[in-house]
């Protein structure tokens, strides 16, 4: 009879699978669909940028206070923020204390924090109420973020959240009249739904749970904000055509 593989060998190859399906897991524990970052560059006079610099963030909504320092290269990052408004104060030694104070972070975006200070001889802080749009570079993803006053204010006959997502580009109602939706032109049985980024997909149906063939769980009030995503999103979203 043939001999089958040693024990030792067998644990080995267990033991092999084990570390690299941890790898595999680890890295997505950093990805999130359900909430913000915040980063950016802190730099003085001439675009210089100024290392250990002290960075504090502070959610508007809740108080809780985030705090970071620049690296060498001036950069700073807060992750894992939930979506929400934010004010930001930079402080460093020999400079104009800078002030932002409104931020907005969004569920899955990056939003950029320009810090540029200016030097200062006296206790002096500079205020920025409103810091204006800004193009993020972070990521080719064309997505569309549907906030809160738009959920909560734009007529819907349906008390459903997902209907806003018609007010993106390139989505369409399906034809056939069972209310899911369509993306660049493909099959409404070919998107990806999550929902608090879980899984939010009915398996058998191909399509969002509880959308046609069972009641409905997630109402129009209990969503905050969503992004839709139409092309060119990470492997994270995975699975979807649409």
């Amino acid at each position: 009879m043939p001999q089958g593989p040693p024990w030792a060998a067998i644990c080995r190859r267990c033991a092999l699978y084990c570390i690299v399906a941890g790898l595999l897991v680890l890295p997505m524990r950093g990805q999130s669909t359900t909430q913000g970052v915040v980063g950016g560059t802190v730099a003085g006079p001439g675009g210089v940028p100024l290392a250990d610099a002290e960075v504090d963030l502070t959610n508007a909504d809740t108080g809780h206070i985030y705090q970071s320092r620049s690296d060498a290269q001036g950069n700073f990052r807060f992750l894992g923020l939930p979506p929400g408004n934010y004010e930001a104060w930079i402080t460093q030694s020999g400079f104009a204390r800078l002030h932002i104070a409104h931020l907005p972070v969004e569920v899955g975006r990056f939003t950029p924090l320009p810090a540029h200070l200016a030097i200062s001889h006296a206790e002096e802080t500079i205020e920025v109420r409103e810091p204006g749009a800004v193009l993020d570079l972070s990521s080719p993803a064309l997505s569309t973020n549907i906030d809160e006053t738009s959920i909560e204010e734009l007529p819907s006959n349906s008390r459903r959240w997902t209907y806003f997502a018609l007010l993106t580009p390139a989505v369409a109602p399906d034809q056939q009249g069972y209310g899911l939706l369509s993306f660049r032109g493909i099959s409404v049985l070919l998107n990806n739904n999550t929902l608090d980024g879980a899984d939010n997909n009915q398996a058998f149906f191909s399509e969002e749970r509880g959308r046609t063939r069972t009641a409905y769980f997630a109402s129009q009030a209990s969503v905050r904000e969503f992004q839709v995503n139409t092309s060119n999103y990470s492997a994270e979203y995975g699975r979807a055509a649409g």
